[in-house]
């Protein structure tokens, strides 16, 4: 089959396919195979992304593409994430520009952001590099330390730019997966295939083979970048890359039978708002304004579910609900978390392997609760900070957390064994425990949702923690459940009292969350998304009156 360009209609698909040859080479070797012409996009949008079956190319960058291919060679089940980028220059000629470049970096001074380090070897790349009209034997050109230009064949000119830049400024083969921002994890399992997490298309296999020593000399690279040593004598490490994602790594065949495995955790530059999270399906609007009142009102509240379900994405979302003027102290492990406050205090631990200079999760909470805020925000709780945390509540500093379990017992469990520890006299001070999973709906989908939110109200006679579930999830309608009017028992101790209310003005409360959902809807109605936005339209709606601000809503 030969590939015909003249029976694409799309135009801006014919555009790249003249101007990107690669595209079009790979897509000659496609067809060939018998596979149909896959569709084209510069991004993905919402139609493309309910496509069963899809054979789609979308551009992650202006020289970067993605097909998202379901017609693979392998009977695994997985589609393959392909990436599709210009072809890697002959070796003499990139080892021959990196030794030109190592001879010129003795009096560059690289910065430490990616942008500013991209743009420094940018630079240099268009003061070195000369296009010439024939190939370059570089075997019989004078020593690298010399030359002040390097002429390189034009054919080869934008290919070595593209992977001398991967190589020297960015992450290396990691760059398009870390520039596609519809991947939620990125997957490095030792020697063998790659695989990711696709926002729209789940679990995707990339055809690429990594070898054991090509996956070591890749993770020794990145940890210059992240500043932290991994060796086989410290072979475990959390870190953070330069666009902002977490890492997790676990070196060396020793303890990794298939050799070094890394995963990666992607995060947005700018985190998805509580209105795109409600796009989404994982609450409802009626909850989402519940935890509003709650949030403003001081209660703590512990975001809890299993690995990948969402938990640190609603905990940011719902920061839009925490006062402007409020001062917020957030403690992590490694840094993830982005809040919208102008006072706003981030923390991270840091682990040197000596107790006298290592800084834990436990020590920075004594000093969050020396440091005045009005909320403290820990990443995730693990082992005795947990203490510290719950003691925070007990005196009136109120506590936002991520935790690993999946229903309230098993989390009363956790917290009150080893390595916790949490006396059960404790426990009354968590106000909230919300609980989300990635489930399948009625239509067999893998989706987020919350599966319940339940109030802590005290012990009971025998000891035992007394809670209610004010909403949870029905599988079977992928519907929320609330009982209405009375069933929040937050509302009566703690948010009239707040308010300087009595009991006999409960009812207004119930209005008042009626109202609050109706101005989440019509956000919504209105595509206030972005999580600034959102935050900025909450601290202004603050100012007004709820009544006023949805006024202002319905005359936009």
């Amino acid at each position: 089959m030969v590939f015909d360009i003249s029976s694409i209609n799309d135009k801006n698909f014919v555009q790249k396919l003249n101007e990107k040859p690669y595209l079009k080479n790979y897509l000659e070797t496609y067809q060939i195979r018998g596979n149909p012409l896959p569709l084209f996009t510069d991004e993905l949008k919402s139609e493309h992304k309910k496509l069963k079956d899809p054979n789609l190319i979308y551009s992650i960058t202006s020289d970067t593409f993605i097909h998202i291919n379901p017609h693979t060679t392998s009977d695994d089940g997985y589609n393959e994430y392909v990436i599709i980028e210009p072809d890697e220059p002959d070796r003499e000629l990139m080892e021959f520009a990196d030794r030109v470049f190592a001879a010129k970096a003795g009096g560059l001074d690289p910065p430490v952001e990616i942008t500013e380090r991209f743009n420094m070897v940018d630079t240099y790349l268009n003061e070195t590099l000369i296009s010439s009209s024939t190939p370059v034997n570089y075997s019989k050109l004078e020593d690298p330390f010399k030359i002040k230009k390097l002429p390189v064949h034009s054919r080869d000119l934008s290919n070595l730019k593209y992977h001398f830049l991967q190589k020297r400024a960015g992450t290396g083969l990691l760059d398009p997966f870390l520039n596609d921002p519809n991947l939620e994890d990125i997957s490095i399992i030792g020697a063998g295939n790659m695989y990711i997490i696709h926002k729209a298309f789940g679990t995707l296999k990339v055809p690429v083979f990594l070898s054991v020593d090509a996956i070591d000399e890749l993770i020794v690279s990145l940890s210059e970048q992240f500043g932290k040593t991994i060796s086989h004598a410290k072979p475990v490490v959390d870190a953070t890359l330069p666009d902002g994602s977490r890492i997790n790594i676990v070196f060396g065949k020793d303890i990794s039978r298939k050799g070094t495995n890394a995963t990666i955790r992607k995060f947005a530059s700018t985190p998805l708002s509580i209105i795109q999270v409600l796009t989404s399906g994982v609450m409802n609007f009626t909850e989402v304004a519940y935890l509003w009142m709650m949030l403003e009102a001081g209660m703590s509240l512990f975001v809890n579910g299993e690995t990948a379900s969402g938990k640190t994405t609603t905990l940011m979302g719902l920061t839009a609900f925490i006062p402007s003027n409020w001062k917020v102290v957030t403690i992590e492990d490694t840094p993830e978390l982005t809040l919208p406050h102008n006072n706003w205090i981030t923390e991270a631990t840091r682990d040197t392997g000596n107790s006298a200079s290592s800084v834990t999760m436990d020590d920075l909470l004594k000093a969050a609760l020396r440091q005045r805020p009005n909320y403290i925000l820990v990443g995730e709780i693990r082992g005795a900070e947990g203490n510290v945390a719950f003691s925070a509540m007990q005196t009136g500093h109120p506590v936002i957390a991520t935790f690993h379990a999946a229903a309230m017992v098993p989390l009363i469990q956790r917290l009150s064994n080893a390595p916790i520890n949490i006396p059960k006299t404790y426990m009354p001070n968590l106000n909230l425990a919300l609980f989300q999973a990635a489930v399948l709906n009625p239509d067999g989908k893998r989706v987020r949702r919350v599966l319940s939110i339940n109030e802590i109200l005290g012990l009971s006679n025998d000891g035992n923690v007394m809670f209610i579930p004010v909403f949870d999830w029905d599988a079977g309608t992928d519907t929320v459940r609330f009982k209405g009017r009375g069933s929040s028992a937050l509302f009566i101790s703690k948010v009239l009292e707040k308010r300087g209310m009595k009991r006999k003005d409960e009812g207004l409360l119930y209005e008042e969350l009626e109202l609050r959902a109706k101005i989440l809807e019509k956000m919504l109605e209105k595509k206030i998304f972005n999580y600034y936005d959102v935050f900025n339209a909450i601290s202004h709606c603050r100012e007004i009156g709820l009544e006023e601000y949805l006024r202002e809503l319905d005359i936009q």
